[in-house]
């Protein structure tokens, strides 16, 4: 199963890079449910089968309520959708700052992230 995971978005990587508008173009832009189309529907990227996960585990620590360290909260997914515009450059991008001090995500979870974005962020 892990094994399929890696071939899967290893073949997104390539496909991404074929594309007129790259998946970091992509993700930078702020998306909008009424006119959104997934541009990878074939692949099964949820906050909650999959997102919520990587959030608990490389951002909940500063983005949670109550938290001053990191704006936002998030634990859910109103109060993370908020700041998917600013994704692309903060979190997806090789020179992120976040999560703060310490090295991007790997690049195999940015991939993920970005095809999250990509289909509409559902």
């Amino acid at each position: 199963m892990k094994k399929q995971r890696l071939l899967m978005l290893i073949g997104i990587v390539f496909f991404l890079g074929s594309c007129s508008n790259t998946a970091s173009e992509m993700a930078n832009e702020d998306p909008d449910p009424t006119d959104c189309v997934p541009q990878y529907p074939e692949m099964d990227i949820t906050y909650s089968n999959y997102v919520k996960g990587v959030l608990t585990q490389y951002c909940i620590e500063c983005h949670h309520e109550g938290n001053s360290q990191g704006p936002g909260d998030f634990s859910t997914y109103n109060g993370v959708s908020q700041y998917l515009g600013s994704f692309n450059t903060r979190v997806l991008s090789n020179n992120a700052d976040m999560p703060q001090g310490n090295a991007p995500l790997p690049q195999a979870v940015r991939d993920s992230l970005m095809v999250w974005i990509a289909n509409c962020s559902p």
